[in-house]
């Protein structure tokens, strides 16, 4: 964002900055696009700061190369006379966060707006008592100070989630799965795609056809999808397959299952050549509004040292090149898995929508009889709805802070005490089942601190009971409660930040929740009809 000249779109951004300049006034209502607002916004706030400094003081030239200070030192005189003098020859100050630093910005003349040279200046004062027959205050400065280089670089997220017409996505006259498999130079027909074992013994001949017809020669490997498979060791297996394969850089290889399998083959493709492109196909309903729409990918961690196992402690942020959901893969799915997916869905109902809950409420029950095929009982048009507001209220969540740095999230609802109940020794618990336990479990929490009345809670246990998913299991004990809320603080920075609902699709995140609020939440669990 800066240059030599700084343009209009510059200027304007500075505005939107609320730069009190009346220069710059007549300038906030221009319009700029949203991909300029968002590279302003990725910059550095100190940075951002700097430069709208620089602006507002009118010194930017066009025959040299602009020096941007910023300095949050409460008084100049608090810096040795070099210093000062140095303070004095910059061409602006502006605040920064951090006390007595006195940073200076220049940017290299061959990356403007991404590389720049700094100069610090740290002034730190500290006040000794002397002892004596009156008491002397003396003060104590030390200035340091510190050179280098900042980088600054926005990373380009890209990635489109698309429906595909329902069931035609492995259908020879639907192109869609081959290109998302990217342009290649003429007489490259080959493709690498990994595959949960369970899809591939329903959908492996027909994957295999599609390719098949258009001379392309498909490498596949298959990963067994279950949970219990989500270790580090089935990463370095698809890693050696892509090695032997000897995939190219840019060439996006196929994830073709469940959430396991595309959380590690996520992982692998982060890994693989420090980052190669790949195509997600979920074929669970769980994947399908969950796994698939986001960019985090990881893997449980068995640790040698204290002998616990971590769910999904390793991972990265990495976003596929592209998604594609055929809602068909859902009809050969069993009710328990099924509904195993609801638990997502409704726990995104309780946290954003009314209306989702409303036709979970009224339709759910039968769409799993169904298996969200047509029917009689169910109007047209509900599965798919239900489909595309989940997928819709997971990417706004999602979007707008996709590396997770705004750490009180709504969509952690079902997710603090979850985690140890997946993680039991021996538990035959889904992840949608914990998600949904540990969802009723915080709606006790939200009725017992007056956030919600007792209808609701009766509505919502009714709702999930409908939907076939548990709301208790013997494991959630106080012990294990309380532990969550440990981890919630060691994993969330600091706060528990457990989200509650305030009424159905509106919370809040709290992170005062104490031992003994949770001992008279379980014992208040006891009284609901599970």
């Amino acid at each position: 964002m800066m240059e030599n000249n700084l343009s209009r779109e510059s200027t304007t951004l500075l505005a939107l900055d609320n730069i009190k300049c009346n220069s710059l006034n007549s300038l906030k209502g221009d319009s700029l696009s949203s991909s300029v607002i968002s590279s302003w916004e990725s910059i550095p706030a100190d940075v951002r700061r700097a430069i709208v400094s620089l602006q507002a003081s009118g010194k930017v030239s066009g025959e040299a190369t602009p020096t941007v200070s910023m300095s949050s030192t409460s008084s100049t005189s608090s810096i040795n006379e070099d210093a000062t003098t140095e303070a004095q020859q910059m061409d602006c100050a502006g605040e920064s966060s951090e006390s007595g630093v006195t940073t200076v910005f220049t940017p290299l003349e061959r990356a403007p707006d991404n590389v720049f040279s700094f100069k610090k200046h740290i002034v730190e004062e500290s006040n000794v008592m002397v002892k004596s027959s009156s008491a002397v205050t003396t003060k104590t400065k030390v200035i340091t100070s510190g050179r280098g280089w900042r980088n600054i670089f926005t990373l380009p997220i890209s990635y489109d989630v698309n429906m595909v017409a329902r069931g035609t996505i492995f259908d020879p006259a639907n192109a869609q799965l081959l290109h998302s498999t990217g342009v290649h130079s003429e007489g490259y027909n080959r493709r690498f795609a990994t595959i949960d074992a369970e899809v591939d013994k329903i959908y492996g001949s027909q994957i295999r056809a599609y390719f098949t017809v258009r001379n392309i020669e498909l490498t596949t490997f298959i990963l067994n999808g279950g949970e219990a498979e989500k270790r580090t060791e089935a990463v370095d297996k698809l890693l050696e397959a892509l090695c032997a394969y000897k995939l190219r850089r840019r060439e996006p290889f196929l994830a073709i299952g469940g959430g396991v399998l595309l959380d590690m083959a996520g992982m692998a493709a982060c890994l693989y050549r420090r980052g190669v492109p790949f195509v997600r196909v979920p074929t669970t309903l769980l994947a399908l509004v969950d796994a698939s729409v986001g960019v985090k990918n990881g893997v449980d961690y068995c640790c040698s040292i204290t002998d616990e196992t971590y769910k999904n402690r390793v991972g990265s942020f990495y976003a596929p090149s592209s998604c594609l959901l055929d809602s068909s893969f859902i009809a050969t799915q069993d009710s328990r898995n099924i509904a195993n997916g609801f638990g997502e869905i409704l726990k995104l109902a309780l946290v954003r929508s009314s209306d989702l809950f409303d036709l979970l409420e009224a339709h759910g029950s039968e769409l799993i009889r169904s298996r969200f095929q047509p029917n009689s009982l169910t109007p047209p048009g509900v599965s798919d709805r239900i489909i595309d507001l989940s997928i819709q209220i997971m990417l706004e969540e999602l979007g707008p802070n996709l590396w997770e740095t705004k750490l009180d999230r709504c969509v952690d609802y079902g997710h603090t005490f979850s985690k140890l109940l997946e993680m039991v020794p021996g538990a035959d618990i889904f992840h949608g089942e914990a998600v949904n336990i540990d969802g009723f479990f915080c709606v006790v929490l939200s009725h017992l601190r007056g956030f919600i009345n007792i209808d609701t809670v009766n509505r919502i246990l009714s709702c999930m009971k409908s939907l076939l998913l548990p709301t208790n299991c013997s494991d959630l004990k106080l012990h294990l409660a309380w532990q969550s809320c440990k981890d919630a603080i060691e994993h969330r920075h600091g706060e528990q930040r457990i989200p509650l609902i305030t009424e159905i699709g509106e919370s809040i995140c709290v992170s005062d929740i104490t031992e003994e609020e949770l001992d008279r939440a379980l014992n208040a669990m006891k009284q609901f009809m599970h």
